[in-house]
């Protein structure tokens, strides 16, 4: 079995995440960040991150390493502490699944 991790996206943020997956869609090869409270011990490169919007787990990227404090070069934003670094832009899972949105991360079996 291999988990993954499940993050929810803050109402707040999704336009700013809907940009940054336009913007790796028009040059290519990109990265992403993802601010979480601590490290996942059981996360590995090449592990998918689920995205949760609206209720609904709609995508994920490909986990490939951790930050610290990076700039975002599409907001301009400085995400303080650790951050997850995501392959970009994000892949759309083919059947939404309905999720109930939580703080943090969660583990999660792969989907499709």
């Amino acid at each position: 079995m291999i988990l993954d991790i499940l993050v929810t996206v803050p109402k707040t943020e999704i336009e700013n995440t809907e940009k940054e997956n336009a913007f790796c869609q028009l040059y290519g090869d990109a990265v992403q960040f993802w601010a979480i409270p601590r490290k996942p011990k059981n996360l590995n490169i090449g592990d998918r991150v689920y995205f949760i919007k609206n209720g609904f787990i709609v995508n994920y990227n490909i986990f490939i390493g951790f930050v610290y404090d990076p700039v975002c070069e599409v907001t301009g934003r400085v995400w303080r502490g650790l951050n997850l670094l995501l392959k970009c832009p994000a892949i759309t899972l083919n059947n939404p699944i309905k999720k109930s949105s939580f703080r943090g991360f969660h583990y999660i079996e792969r989907i499709e």
